[in-house]
């Protein structure tokens, strides 16, 4: 079956499929930025309201502390977590004006591939880093705080396999979106 789905659908259904793309993607747009503002609130509440215990386990460092994690650590803690989630609160407010655009029905334009391709550089970057930034929290967490020395813990799971594909999946939709574009651009030049 070679046809496309749009040609399968009859003329008569276009309308209401643009009016649900319109709806869904305010909503997208939207959740972009509260899902932005509820990230960047969670990691500043979980850096300063977390027990030890918690911070420490989730860094990977299982074991006692023998010296509570000081607000210095704290905040340099934060400041280290803080940048990956910062690639992706960009990501994500690039992707929301794209999200923007598809409400207002403009959908192959270079400024949506762009913020589609942003959100996958975003995801990329902030996906990378985390093991990385996990490393250096480990480090920092066990400088002076753990019973067992220090301690270096690299950590690369499920979730971030999915994430790297995911960010594929997005820059290659980008792509295919510039594609078309260029398609019809070619097209708009013969009439």
């Amino acid at each position: 079956m070679s046809a496309s789905l749009s040609s399968e659908l009859p003329q008569s259904a276009r309308p209401a499929r643009l009016e649900r793309i319109s709806a869904v993607s305010r909503v997208l747009a939207y959740a972009c930025t509260g899902i932005s503002f509820v990230l960047a609130v969670g990691l500043l509440a979980y850096w300063l309201t977390s027990p030890d215990e918690a911070i420490l386990r989730d860094a990977g460092l299982t074991g006692i502390a023998f010296h509570p994690i000081g607000w210095l650590v704290r905040l340099m803690g934060l400041m280290v977590s803080a940048l990956p989630l910062a690639c992706l609160i960009w990501g994500l407010s690039r992707v929301r004006r794209c999200f923007a655009s598809f409400a207002d029905g403009r959908f192959f334009t270079a400024e949506n591939v762009t913020g589609l391709r942003d959100l996958a550089i975003a995801m990329l970057v902030s996906t990378l880093l985390k093991p990385l930034i996990g490393a250096l929290l480990s480090i920092l967490l066990s400088w002076q705080t753990y019973a067992l020395g220090k301690s270096v813990v690299i950590a690369f799971g499920s979730d971030t396999l999915l994430a790297l594909l995911f960010a594929g999946l997005v820059a290659v939709t980008a792509w295919v979106m510039a594609e078309a574009n260029a398609i019809a651009d070619e097209h708009a030049q013969f009439v």
